[in-house]
């Protein structure tokens, strides 16, 4: 039987799900259009790509005729340019609403207006980087693993190998960034301060150095709470705080609930909480450094496999080959971490040197062609995810009992 923490947290859990469902639906009815000719404001938010007489990018309305669009984010096609104005501007475009997705479209010359947006601490440190780093690699690696700048900065076959060796997942922001920036800071200072420090300087860097994209959210949330616990001196229940964080997530946000990137972040962390409890119990240095973190990513695989090849495909190279990069991008990042906290103002060929040790290492192990393509149904795949997720819970609660 599961203890009554976690089926609190689990009918909470499905309680805010039924409600974000609703609600989005409920709004989703009102905001279905075929096409307006109207004044939109926007914010570019990834680096513009080519397209057939002109570019493409996503950004997020910020103002404009259409209230109910500001703060979504949108699809736009800019035609008869090969390079957007301003990182803020506003034109005359078409503007169209299918189901969840938006798209405008219009002409370089119908912009109105530039300038629109105001330089923030995030775009400070994207130009320090810019500035420091020459290697242009490096640059986009760093651009994108420390401040989840979109993958396409990166070269066309460097992208293609984090794809192809499944491990294009250690470029999103998300727990282990969270994790790293917090254990940096955390041994600064003696304890509770070092928490607190920590605390501090991971909410600063969600809040203004990265995109506010879901797996940072959870992570960042779970991480709270986690702290919170163990300041009161209490054992944190990792899984009661992971359901907890996703049902605040989307009783504050109901869009998560059909953002894939919140549910392959959750599932992940979900199958790799309730793998550990599987996994057998060792204290040996080949079992901490190897068997456990392949065991991690075997569970992590199993619990996005099944959402990835619903819309693409998925590599068993992620199993394999994340143990081994991770630990390449461990000293990247704590060095990245004290760059940030320096503005980049430390020496910039520890960064470069490590960068091109992880980028030479992705790509040989490129060769190798474990990649999976099975197509799935939607709903085959949540469907399989959860009868999955309970199985491995009541046999890991066998477990712990047979052990009483």
């Amino acid at each position: 039987m599961p203890e009554k923490g976690e089926l609190f947290q689990l009918l909470l859990l499905l309680g805010a799900l039924f409600l974000a469902l609703w609600r989005v639906e409920k709004e989703n009815r009102f905001l279905w259009f075929e096409e307006e000719d109207v004044l939109v404001q926007v914010v570019v938010l990834s680096p513009p790509y080519e397209v057939d007489f002109g570019l493409r990018a996503t950004v997020k309305v910020t103002g404009g005729e259409l209230p109910e669009l500001y703060g979504r984010r949108a699809v736009l096609t800019l035609y008869g340019t090969k390079d957007v104005p301003s990182k803020g501007f506003s034109l005359r475009a078409k503007v169209r609403a299918e189901e969840r997705s938006f798209f405008i479209s219009g002409s370089y010359r119908d912009i109105q207006e530039v300038g629109l947006y105001q330089t923030g601490v995030r775009e400070l440190y994207i130009r320090r980087v810019e500035q420091r780093l020459e290697d242009q690699e490096i640059k986009a690696l760093t651009l994108s693993y420390l401040f989840g700048e979109s993958q396409e900065t990166l070269p066309q076959d460097m992208q293609y190998y984090f794809l192809k060796t499944g491990l294009v997942h250690l470029l999103v922001i998300s727990g282990f960034h969270v994790a790293m920036v917090f254990f940096v800071l955390r041994y600064l200072m003696p304890y509770p301060y070092g928490p607190l420090l920590g605390v501090i300087g991971v909410s600063l860097y969600v809040l203004l150095l990265v995109p506010q994209e879901p797996p940072v959210l959870r992570a960042w949330l779970m991480l709270l709470l986690w702290v919170l616990v163990r300041l009161q001196q209490g054992v944190p229940n990792t899984l009661n705080i992971l359901l907890l964080s996703a049902s605040v997530l989307l009783f504050f946000r109901p869009e998560f609930v059909h953002s894939y990137s919140f549910w392959l972040s959750f599932f992940a962390t979900l199958y790799i909480l309730l793998g550990l409890r599987l996994l057998p119990e060792g204290n040996s240095a080949l079992y901490r450094y190897l068997l456990q973190p392949l065991g991690v990513s075997f569970f992590a695989f199993l619990g996005v496999s099944p959402l990835l090849l619903s819309f693409t495909h998925t590599s068993m190279g992620s199993v394999i080959f994340s143990p081994l990069v991770g630990y390449m991008f461990f000293p990247f990042t704590v060095y990245g971490i004290l760059q940030i906290l320096t503005f980049f103002s430390l020496p910039s060929f520890p960064l470069e040197l490590l960068g091109k040790l992880i980028l030479k290492t992705v790509s040989l192990l490129s060769v190798f062609d474990l990649s999976v393509e099975l197509p799935l149904s939607t709903q085959f795949a949540y469907g399989s995810n959860v009868v999955l997720a309970v199985g491995m819970y009541i046999f890991g609660k066998v477990r712990e009992k047979d052990k009483v």
